[in-house]
């Protein structure tokens, strides 16, 4: 059993195959060729993509031959244009073919647009969310950053308190000595 070889980037087999990286990249998601990541980059196995280039030769070469046997079959014996069977007529039918298939692509890729469109409007909506929104992580440590403020604070409250307390117990306590050495002088002073 053979290892697997992977050092063909996807640009390099775009280019041997004739096809575009994203073709490249539809393959490797519906699993017609494997891929293995190495560093942030795709490498494809070699023997995958000489495969895949018979293949696509292989029908090159039917395409090329159908096309060949369309024209000695639809060569007429009287200049005839257009006559059903010659080869103007088998060019106009595979014409029109493709401009069909090009508008259903048309219409398809305007339907995929407007998706995207609308995906990228709410994309839009979901990100300014998420601009005003506090992640769970920071929410949580403001909350306990507000907790032990709002101990610290209850904490200087309560220490005011006494004090508050504490001169008003003293103010007292000097009031009622001033009281009574006013009473006193008084009493010497009257007598």
């Amino acid at each position: 059993m053979t290892s697997k070889i992977y050092n063909i980037t996807r640009e390099h087999a775009a280019k041997v195959l004739w096809i575009s990286t994203r073709t490249i990249d539809r393959y490797i998601k519906n699993g017609k060729l494997s891929y293995k990541k190495v560093a942030n980059k795709v490498l494809l196995e070699k023997e995958e993509i000489t495969l895949l280039k018979e293949d696509f030769s292989a029908l090159h070469q039917e395409l090329d031959t159908e096309i060949v046997n369309d024209r000695e079959e639809s060569r007429p014996s009287a200049p005839a244009a257009h006559k059903p069977g010659s080869m103007e007529h088998v060019i106009d039918q595979k014409l029109d073919k493709f401009v069909l298939i090009f508008k259903e692509k048309d219409k398809m890729l305007e339907e995929k647009n407007k998706v995207i469109f609308m995906l990228q409007q709410r994309v839009g909506e979901l990100e300014t969310k998420i601009q005003h929104m506090v992640a769970l992580p920071d929410y949580n440590k403001e909350k306990q950053e507000t907790i032990l403020e709002k101990e610290r604070l209850e904490a200087k409250i309560n220490d005011l308190k006494g004090n508050v307390k504490s001169e008003k117990i003293k103010n007292l306590i000097f009031m009622w000595l001033a009281v009574v050495f006013i009473l006193i002088a008084w009493f010497f002073l009257v007598k």
